[in-house]
Parts: structure tokens; sequence; C-alpha cells
């Protein structure tokens, strides 16, 4: 008897994956649950396991292959016995690492070039030659994470009916506190709120909310591939300083791409700041199917009157709380971004 290894489905926005590394060949023996091969999706690196004892018939798809979820990419089974031939991935045009990185500089679709040298191959003076045969559109294709992002805000989008909140928040007893930065603050003033604001926490499911069973929170980190969202489990329970720790850790893996699946999915809740970038305030695209995404501007100086009419300077910094209407009202959505706020200006 033989098993199919299939290139996985590990996420709903997810339609293709990398196989990274083959860490068995072809002929070794293999246990059950023992992982054989290493996938490289949109969002992080994933273990495949052989589905039972014996050993890899047969590698369909090598490393360095993008093929679609469900593609057969390897089979396991007992010594002799026979393979069916999987189907074969699509090829890409053969062509040296340098032609490559020099027809994405040039915007020269490496796949419609002829190529000159051995058994084929495309090199840079053939991706020379193509760019200089007449005028060229630079051509930046997608990477399977921004494809996937794309896809996903695109559809978050079209579906959603996105409804902005914004409320500017007097930070300046926190920041003088000098805890473990205002993200973590945020993240977990959020968490405390959603601890009684239940009905931002968690999906919207085929017309029905499905509330978290417990507060998990993703926060956006830019990696070189594009923003991710790792997830900060049982936020809750975690103090200003845990949480803090946790996005140091989770930021170093996402940017070192050593970011495990399970640690991106299923987040109730999403948290995403371009305050370092000297943003006011914006609009976050929610994270379907969460229902809520609370964006975080930069902290800014500002004149404001005492109840003595003197003026102060305060240090604020500007929430923007964004629900899909269809799971909450705006009342609901103020009295949560008002909790998030008293919370902070209370450190």
């Amino acid at each position: 008897m033989t098993w199919n290894i299939g290139m996985p489905n590990l996420g709903h926005t997810m339609e293709e994956g990398k196989v990274g590394e083959w860490l068995k060949k072809v002929g070794d023996a293999v246990t059950r649950d023992e992982v054989i091969a290493i996938i490289e999706t949109d969002k992080a690196s994933f273990d495949v396991e052989a589905p039972a004892d014996g050993i890899l018939l047969a590698i369909a798809v090598p490393a360095g292959t993008v093929v679609a979820v469900g593609t057969i990419i390897g089979v396991v089974g007992a010594p002799g016995d026979a393979v069916s031939a999987p189907v074969a991935p699509p090829q890409r045009a053969a062509a040296s690492p340098a032609a490559r990185s020099l027809a994405a500089e040039l915007g020269v679709d490496i796949a419609a070039v002829r190529g000159t040298g051995e058994d084929g191959i495309v090199t840079r003076d053939d991706v020379r030659e193509a760019a200089q045969a007449g005028p060229q559109v630079r051509m930046t294709k997608f990477t399977p994470m921004r494809r996937a992002i794309a896809d996903a805000t695109a559809a978050a989008w079209r579906t959603i009916p996105h409804v902005t909140l914004v409320r500017s928040v007097d930070v300046g007893r926190l920041l003088q506190a000098r805890q473990a930065g205002l993200t973590a603050a945020v993240v977990h003033a959020t968490a405390q709120a959603l601890s009684r604001h239940g009905q931002f926490n968690g999906w919207l499911k085929t017309d029905a909310f499905h509330q978290g069973p417990a507060i998990d929170i993703g926060v956006a980190v830019a990696s070189e591939g594009g923003l991710m969202m790792p997830v900060i489990r049982r936020a809750d329970s975690l103090d200003v300083a845990g949480i803090g720790r946790e996005i140091a850790l989770l930021a170093a893996s996402a940017r070192g791409g050593s970011l495990g699946g399970g640690q991106t999915l299923d987040a109730t809740f999403s948290v995403s700041s371009l305050g370092r970038w000297g943003v006011d305030f914006f609009t976050p695209v929610i994270n379907a199917p969460q229902v809520a995404i609370l964006g975080v501007g930069r902290v800014d100086r500002v004149a404001r009157e005492a109840p003595d009419g003197s003026v102060r300077f305060a240090s604020e910094v500007r929430l923007s709380l964004v629900f899909d209407h269809r799971a909450n009202d705006g009342v609901a959505a103020a009295e949560l971004l008002a909790d998030i706020a008293a919370t902070l200006e209370r450190a």
C-alpha cells in the first residue's frame, strides 16, 4: 500500500506552497509522524510528516518548487510497492539565479526568454538581450506571501462593511513609566477590554458570530516578504512586560523566517501600528473572519487647556478602531474603544 503526500492546505488564504527542503531522499526509511520535508508558505514554514512507516518511494516535487495546494509532492510505501506516476508540476524556465535576479531588476518575463546556455539554461546575457529587444514594463511578480495578502485584503474590503472610530488617548503617564513599549501597552489594554467586550473577540462565519475561547491577539510585524501577524496567545493573562517579551520574540522569528505556522493562526483580534513611521492615524483592513482591528498612530505632543484655563502639553496617540458593522454597532465599538483608552490613561 502506498500513501501520497500532498501539498497541505494550511490556511483559508493559502493557494500554493513551496517545497523548501526534503529531509529524506528516495529509498530512505521513514517512520510515521517523522518530519521528512519542510513547506514554505506565505506566512511561515511547516513540517511535513510521514503518513506511515515505510520508505520514501518517490519525490514528485523537488525542493524549491512552488505548487498548488493538493499537488502530490511525494509517495511513501513499502519496499517494492508500485508508484503510480504523480502529476508533475509545471516547470519554470531553467535559468541561473543571477539571470532570474537580473530579469526581476529589468522587468523581463524570464519565462519568455530563450535560453542559449548549456542545456538551454537562460543566462544573464539572454536576459540583457531580451531587455534590449524592445521597451520593457518593469514587472515585480507577486511572491506567494504578497499574493495571499493581496487576495485576503481584496476579499475583506469587498465583503466587510468597515467602519472606523478614532480617539486620541493621553499616554503621558504610560511613557513616563518606561514599561515595555507603547505597542505592548496597547495590546495589554486591548486584551483587558476584550475580556469585557467579548462580542469583538472572535470570528464572523456564515452569518453567525463565534466568540473565541481565549483572547489571542495578532500583532502586525513587517518582514522582508510582507506583513505577518504572529499571535500572542491568552494575552489577557499577561502583564505589559510579558506581552512586550512575546512581541519581541515573535517579531524576531518573523523577520528571521523561523516563525512556526501555528504562531500565525486563529487570532481573535488584531493590532497594527504605524506610529514609528510617523503616521498620525490610519484605517487598517480587518483580517477576516475577525470582526475588528485596532490601528495605532504616532505619539504627538499637543496643547490642551486645563480645567483652570491654563495650557499644558500632553503626549497623545490616536487609536483607530475598525469594526465589521455586520457584527457590531457603533455604540458597542465606541464603548470598546473608550475602555481601551481608559486602561491606557490609568497606566
